[in-house]
């Protein structure tokens, strides 16, 4: 009630209400609140904040709407996140004229150039990574891989893309449930996290195909696995071209990172390192794999076609004999031998498989059977 009563102020109800106007009363200001919080959601919305988190030295973790964005800065909770919509002009407006922003992260945040590279002017930090939006399978579609672009201080990260974002989804559902950021840095940091997560998982996806194909190369039944090895080849070099550059960025960081960041910081900021090297190893490893294995495929074919050429030669070298006897006595003219013969067919017959059965003889004396 006390809550409401700057909003909306209802007077309470007589001491001697009946239960079912309380009941009334209690109805009414729950479908306020709801109110006041769509009202807020809507306004936020409208400026194309997708999310905004607040974090406070007591663990509260405050959510963003409304007018509470325009006044959060002039106060100094311990880390801020907002991410924008870069569909929505309002968005693209509140970023250009914030004050909060330099000149240089406002320019960054932006354009529209999707060139992954992180970049540092003073103790700001300004990235565009790459993202997979979805689970897919190895139906590539670079529609799929999504650009995110911030800008991150002591205690703000400020976000934005054009696509939908699997890890800043991820990072704003970890919040939405409770879980608290004490650092600007480790929000950045969990983004990285959530980004190698999912490329794990695709290139688990990948490790185990290739597991299958390796396993039906060993029993010889490798017809019909060259395209998907294709494809597997094509979606880990794709993978490795939007990622790559992420582990290098993130060598880097870690190497120099701002003074703002803490012991507990840097050390996160290298455990992702590293899971971004290992990935790119594995990456480069399914190439490999991939490669070999399709090296392997057409050098089965190339085999079972020579197989199959030889056995043709080899019935082609059988038949010429009996072939070149049947031609001579097919002739139409006269004084062939055995036309009055009885008994002549059987004896080309004999003759035919005399010449056959010698021809084999000689093929197996000289190893070609």
């Amino acid at each position: 009630m006390a809550l409401l009563a700057p909003f909306f102020p209802i007077p309470a109800p007589p001491p001697a209400a009946p239960v079912v106007g309380r009941l009334f009363c209690m109805a009414l200001m729950n479908l306020m609140v709801d109110s006041i919080k769509t009202t807020l959601k809507d306004r936020a919305a409208t400026r194309g904040l997708i999310c905004g988190f607040a974090m406070w030295p007591e663990q509260r973790i405050q959510d963003l709407a409304g007018d509470a964005l325009d006044g959060i800065f002039t106060q100094v909770p311990t880390a801020i996140w907002l991410h924008f919509n870069a569909h929505i002009s309002q968005a693209r407006d509140w970023i250009q004229q914030s004050e909060r922003l330099s000149d240089n992260a406002r320019r960054f945040l932006l354009e529209t150039d999707d060139h992954k590279r992180l970049e540092r002017s003073g103790e700001t930090l300004t990235a565009v990574i790459s993202d997979i939006r979805y689970d897919f399978g190895f139906d590539f579609d670079p529609e799929r891989i999504a650009t995110l672009r911030f800008s991150v201080d002591q205690h703000c990260l400020i976000s934005i893309r054009q696509q939908p974002s699997s890890a800043a989804d991820q990072l704003r559902t970890e919040i939405s449930r409770g879980r608290y950021f004490d650092s600007s840095a480790k929000l950045m940091i969990h983004l990285f996290e959530s980004q190698a997560a999912k490329l794990e998982a695709t290139i688990t996806q990948v490790r185990t195909t290739l597991d299958d194909i390796e396993d039906l190369a060993l029993a010889g039944q490798m017809r019909g696995q060259q395209a998907q090895l294709g494809v597997i080849r094509r979606l880990a070099v794709r993978l490795y071209h939007h990622f790559a550059p992420e582990h290098r960025m993130l060598q880097r960081l870690s190497r120099r990172p701002p003074a703002w960041f803490s012991d507990s910081d840097q050390t996160d900021l290298q455990d992702v390192a590293e899971a971004f090297r290992e990935l790119v190893d594995d990456l480069t490893e399914a190439q490999e794999r991939a490669k070999l294995l399709q090296e392997e495929l057409t050098a089965r074919v190339a085999e079972e076609t020579n197989k199959n050429l030889y056995i043709v030669s080899l019935f082609t070298a059988l038949l010429l004999p009996p072939t070149l006897i049947t031609g001579i006595f097919g002739m139409n003219v006269a004084g062939l031998p055995g036309l009055q013969d009885e008994t002549a067919f059987w004896w080309v017959m004999l003759g035919l498989a005399a010449v056959s059965g010698l021809a084999l003889l000689i093929l197996y004396l000289r190893r070609l059977l």
